[in-house]
């Protein structure tokens, strides 16, 4: 019943809703009101939950996806003037050019958005004198509203099944500062080449939105493989990070994944995009004294003592 409240329809018989008894929910996208399935007992056996993409969002995920093309084909002196604004606890605002090789760097442009820094981003992008800036960073910021029923249905489903009373409510009332990133893996590299490290999030949990090519691997919980993470333009994905991880006592892990090149993407590069979510409760990864997370070994995070994995966050 609840679920059929949730819809905006009359409950029918109890049995069209036995499903929930494999703990899967039915959540409505409130734009176009498509079903979407969420088994949040993935997130444990699989260390990812795949949604069904919710239409409004996925055309306007492709819209900004056109205008962040569109900006990255700008000459490189012009992009390099859009400031980029650090954050001590996550990431900042703005544009960052990594063109600099080594074992854990990885060759790219990217792209950070939030709703709070809404003014701020709309005026650097028109201080450029491109229209193509502008148009990127409102296409861009379309996107959080959309984002929220979703991740707020995510969210409810984890308050449930882990028992911690308010977390949809944080990860909702978090709207103004989820993190948009837009990025661009150049093409000059070799097919099977890793152009993305190894890695673990240090958010709260992320949200893929966008992928111009396959090529992201996951790693196994026995650490001894990499899986492909097919992520189809019909579907999305929700993993945890670091945040989530630390917040649940390690019920979950925060998973590691990385990007290998296709022979596409050798040649004509990568583009994609995500969305990741801190929320009121989440402890932040201690940058400053432990590093890039790319330094350490993959899976570090699955077997980790939990005195030492705490450790690792700003207190």
């Amino acid at each position: 019943e609840r679920l059929a409240r949730s819809a905006n329809k009359k409950p029918r018989s109890c049995g069209a809703f036995l499903i929930r008894a494999l703990v899967c929910i039915v959540c409505v996208d409130k734009f176009s009101r498509e079903p979407l399935m969420i088994n949040i007992a993935d997130i444990e056996n699989r260390g990812m939950v795949y949604v069904p993409y919710p239409s409004a969002l996925r055309r306007a995920v492709l819209d900004a996806i056109a205008a962040w093309e569109a900006f990255c084909n700008l000459p490189e002196e012009v992009k390099l003037r859009f400031p980029y604004e650090p954050d001590k606890k996550q990431s900042g605002n703005g544009y960052e050019l990594k063109k600099e090789r080594g074992e854990t760097l990885d060759r790219k442009e990217d792209f950070h958005l939030r709703l709070s820094a809404h003014d701020e981003l709309l005026t650097n992008a028109r201080a450029l004198g491109d229209e193509r800036a502008e148009q990127f960073v409102e296409a861009a910021l379309l996107l959080p509203d959309l984002i929220e029923p979703l991740l707020v249905s995510f969210a409810q489903e984890v308050e449930e099944r882990y028992k911690v009373q308010g977390f949809s409510t944080a990860v909702a009332d978090a709207k103004p500062e989820f993190l948009l990133r837009f990025l661009h893996y150049f093409g000059d590299c070799e097919p099977e080449e890793m152009i993305g490290s190894p890695h673990v999030d240090k958010g709260g949990f992320t949200l893929h939105l966008y992928e111009s090519d396959k090529g992201v691997e996951h790693l196994s919980t026995d650490k001894q493989s990499w899986i492909p993470m097919p992520l189809a333009h019909e579907d999305t994905v929700i993993f945890p990070a670091l945040g989530l991880q630390q917040y649940l006592g390690s019920r979950v892990k925060a998973l590691c994944h990385r990007i290998v090149a296709t022979p596409e993407c050798a040649r004509q590069g990568r583009f994609s995009a995500v969305c990741f979510v801190d929320f009121r409760g989440a402890r932040h990864y201690d940058k400053a004294r432990h590093g890039r997370l790319q330094k350490f070994p993959p899976g570090f995070n699955y077997d980790m003592p939990a005195e030492q994995f705490n450790d690792l966050f700003v207190e």
